[in-house]
């Protein structure tokens, strides 16, 4: 008998040999299909053409337009099998179709989503297969909680079931699902569908990080070794870099100065194009400190960049980067006085904004803040534990 972790790493019900078979009979599948496309291509393309015209007002008289629909969108689908879009825009596209037309329907990022905004899309789907994470961004809701609580409470459901942020898309669709497992979590056991445990993107400490503090050690590690890159060999072992200063808002300018110096070496070192993200919990230090970084011509001439343009793509928030990844992370915390101990514990109350930043980072993580007042708060501890603190050469002068 493998131990458990051993078993997730291999798939014994699927042999080479089976695997090939699938591949072949897909081949051939699609050689069908484009047969078939060919033979008809003058009908495919009026019916295409049709689609197109029925998202036009008066294009079609609207009885005629709901019984068209159905079939319309099946000739796309001959030839486009998959059709992505937003929930925002499923009324406009699918508005008319009847419950069930639609084969599948595919659900990425489901810990983000609305439970309501996926319903419309769910009705006109025969199956779904949802995939999130409700351990990372949760979804963001413009109702104010208290007006939601009263909703909940006149409709008379229970408000962490079925009401976002509390409760999204994922969690749904995991209590419907025929095939469950559960794990255990700070909170008790979690009864998930079909739990997806190996992780392949983040090297340690990244992945040890996240394990601790939203896994309950779950997980388990399936890396694909990797040099740390001609970044993480230059500025060195993933670290926190404890910056000694002061702020007038959750902005500190020692700590944004620590991030310059950190990219003014990578520039030195003529790295062109760097995979580098700047991360911040807060939205004043993410603007903050592309103001400063739109100032520093110097840096971006090496990087191969605009200052604006690479400040736009790879300085945010958390919830930018959000189902983005990159070699390199640098966390810029912000927030170091003792006044603002409510807006770090807003950032560590749940491990989901800690670990999503951290696994952004495919291969090195440097944080940069003030070690003193975040080590303290809750699943930072953990960051501060795991992670060698680096005192010296990015005090504030």
């Amino acid at each position: 008998m493998k131990e458990e972790k051993q078993l997730h790493l291999i798939a014994p019900w699927l042999p080479n040999t089976l695997q090939r078979k699938r591949e072949e009979l897909f081949i051939a599948a699609l050689e069908v299909q484009k047969a078939f496309v060919d033979a008809s291509a003058q009908k495919v393309l009026h019916n295409i053409g049709a689609l197109m015209n029925a998202f036009t007002a008066g294009a079609f008289p609207q009885e005629e337009r709901k019984a068209l629909l159905g079939d319309l969108w099946a000739t796309l689908f001959m030839v486009i099998p998959v059709v992505s879009t937003t929930f925002a825009s499923i009324d406009r596209m699918l508005g008319d179709l009847k419950p069930g037309s639609l084969g599948w329907l595919l659900i990425d990022e489901a810990g983000q989503a609305l439970p309501q905004a996926a319903v419309g899309a769910v009705m006109r789907a025969k199956r779904s297969i949802v995939v999130g994470d409700p351990l990372q961004i949760p979804p963001v809701v413009s109702l104010p909680d208290q007006l939601t609580a009263q909703i909940c409470t006149y409709f008379k459901i229970d408000m962490a079931e079925w009401a976002a942020p509390v409760a999204s898309a994922q969690p749904l669709a995991d209590r419907a699902s025929k095939t469950k497992a559960s794990f255990k979590s700070d909170l008790g056991r979690r009864v998930v569908g079909v739990p997806l445990l190996v992780h392949r993107r983040c090297q340690d400490p990244m992945f040890q990080i996240s394990n601790e503090i939203a896994y309950a050690g779950e997980m388990v590690h399936a890396p694909k070794p990797k040099a740390p890159g001609r970044v993480g060999t230059l500025l060195g072992q993933s670290r926190w870099i404890d910056v000694d200063g002061t702020a007038q808002t959750k902005w500190c300018p020692a700590e944004g100065d620590a991030v310059v110096r950190l990219l003014t070496a990578v520039a030195r070192a003529g790295i062109s194009a760097p995979d580098i993200f700047v991360i911040t919990p807060f939205k004043i230090v993410e603007q903050e400190m592309r103001r400063q970084l739109e100032r520093r011509k110097d840096i971006f001439s090496t990087f191969g960049a605009r200052p604006d343009e690479w400040a736009r793509n790879h300085v945010g928030t958390i919830h930018t980067f959000q189902g983005r990844e990159a070699e390199t992370v640098i966390l810029l915390l912000g927030a170091p006085n003792a006044s603002q101990h409510g807006a770090r514990n807003w950032a560590g109350k749940a491990p989901n904004i800690l670990n999503v930043a951290v696994t952004r980072a495919k291969q090195n993580l440097y944080v940069v803040g003030s070690w003193g007042a975040w080590s303290g708060i809750p699943n930072f501890n953990t960051l501060a534990r795991l992670l060698p603190r680096d005192r010296c050469a990015w005090r504030n002068r």
